[in-house]
């Protein structure tokens, strides 16, 4: 991923002050094993995990080692899905 791009990640707060990493799903297991900052808060959604950290240095660590192992959340990446069951008429 472009570090223009993890930059912009960096670049704004939340309007609480936190830094805020987008994460795939799949990073739910990663996330259980690391230790992170005592003041990380993590937002567990179906379609992206939020984590908000308060200290740029420590956002940026934990950007850069879920950057290599491609967990990144980027808006677009999901594949669009069809209907599972085509619409009924009225």
């Amino acid at each position: 991923m472009a570090e223009r791009f993890l930059r912009d990640i960096l670049s704004r707060r939340d309007p609480h002050g936190y830094y805020v990493i987008p994460l795939k799903p799949e990073a739910r297991e990663t996330l259980s094993r690391m230790r992170l900052p005592r003041d990380a808060k993590i937002v567990d959604g179906v379609d992206v995990i939020l984590v908000k950290l308060r200290s740029r240095g420590e956002a940026m660590k934990l950007l850069r080692i879920l950057n290599r192992k491609g967990l990144i959340h980027v808006e677009g990446d999901e594949p669009e899905e069809p209907l599972d069951t085509p619409f009924e008429p009225y």
